[in-house]
């Protein structure tokens, strides 16, 4: 274990000229590490794993929640989804689904002052992992809710600007060293990692968008691409099968406008992308106001929606996979606004879009769908304990389009 942090530095400090001055420091003696040999397919390009993916669900405000008082194994289900069973990810595989996206949350799993991830929690990731890749289902793994809300200090994760940014290096190297030595040569191409979720400025006016030549908004821009950097360089140079994983990158807010913007630089990738497996995400809850808007009155998918929708994916096309690097739509969705026929509408023409242009798509689903009258945060698709999926016909939408 000793040997791979030496190694880890050494080559973090060679590679693309780029020094990193940081040390693991987490204890090596409570690190999960992955003793599996699993066959990775060097053949599989980048739009052939597009094509491999078919529709995703995200296993949202599950294995990502947190409140601090949960330090253990029942953060699973503090936000209200239940435990992540077998017969949830059978579920899932039945109706057609072909990709998981697993959102994880670690800030609230350290055990020391070290970094030290708690190996429970990494134990029962990797067995959530394990059983989806194990049903054929294409598995992404991230960092999901460790951004701080404005400034960062230990434990708290990180933050996406400058001045945050000696603290929130620190945290990323430690994580993501643990979560390399926690899934190697045990997992094939199928598994992909996702650095970074949504690294956004918490209460800046520019939290959500990007405005060109705005200070905060540039300022994010470069820091979360050293942060990409830096954690691409983690994953490679922890050999065996990370040095060909497909990593998925992003920018702030996972946003399309920070992610097209021109300061956005993907990390270098050339020593290993022959098969071009850096990857780009992006949230689009869009339109905004058909989508995300809880405003019962914006409930129609019109000619202006759809244009908007369209144009927004045929520019991820233009700015990326026309130059071979394919774009993941890491979470979309629309809330409910007692309008199916509506979304349905929008899901058919996203999906098939987005299949065209050869993107992919996952939905997001927080198990929530309302009751109260108010459409907010309604993104709500499968009953987990139950096993059934409502509305049943968007589902079907969604999966029968990508097809």
């Amino acid at each position: 274990m000793k040997a791979y942090l030496l190694l880890l530095l050494i080559s973090l400090s060679l590679q693309d000229n780029f020094a990193v001055s940081l040390t693991p420091s987490f204890d090596t003696g409570k690190a999960v590490r992955d003793t599996g040999s699993t066959y990775f397919d060097d053949s599989i390009e980048g739009k052939t794993l597009v094509q491999q993916m078919g529709f995703g669900w995200n296993l949202g405000n599950t294995l990502d929640a947190y409140e601090e008082r949960y330090q253990g194994l029942e953060s699973e289900t503090c936000w209200g989804n239940p435990t992540t069973s077998t017969k949830i990810i059978d579920g899932l595989v039945a109706k057609g689904f072909k990709t998981i996206r697993v959102p994880v949350t670690w800030h609230n799993h350290l055990v020391d002052s070290r970094y030290t991830i708690d190996p429970n929690w990494m134990r029962r990731v990797k067995n959530v992992v394990d059983y989806c890749l194990g049903k054929g289902l294409v598995v992404i793994l991230n960092t999901h809710h460790d951004q701080a809300d404005n400034w960062v200090s230990y434990g708290k994760g990180y933050y996406p600007n400058s001045n945050n940014k000696a603290e929130s290096e620190r945290y990323l190297l430690n994580v993501w060293s643990q979560i390399v030595l926690a899934f190697n040569n045990g997992y094939g191409h199928k598994l992909i990692f996702e650095p970074l979720n949504e690294p956004r400025l918490k209460g800046d006016s520019h939290e959500w968008w990007y405005a060109q030549g705005d200070g905060n908004c540039e300022d994010c821009v470069r820091t979360v691409n050293e942060y990409n950097r830096l954690i691409h360089q983690v994953i490679r140079s922890s050999g065996g099968n990370n040095a060909k994983r497909f990593i998925l990158f992003t920018s702030c807010a996972a946003n399309p406008g920070y992610v097209q913007s021109p300061n956005m630089v993907l990390p270098d990738d050339s020593r290993y992308n022959w098969r071009k497996r850096v990857l780009v995400s992006v949230h689009m809850y869009t339109p905004y106001d058909f989508a995300m808007n809880p405003d019962m009155s914006k409930s129609v998918f019109n000619d202006g929606f759809k244009n908007e929708l369209g144009q927004g994916l045929q520019d991820l096309y233009n700015k990326f996979v026309t130059k071979g690097i394919h774009v993941i739509v890491g979470e979309m969705g629309a809330v409910n606004k007692n309008n199916l026929n509506e979304r349905i509408r929008w899901a058919q023409f996203y999906v098939q879009k987005a299949k065209s242009l050869g993107i992919a798509c996952v939905v997001w689903d927080n198990g929530q769908w309302g009751g109260n009258g108010s459409a907010e945060e309604t993104f709500g698709l499968y009953h987990r304990s139950q096993g059934y999926w409502e509305p049943d016909d968007l589902v079907k939408a969604f999966i029968n389009t990508a097809r």
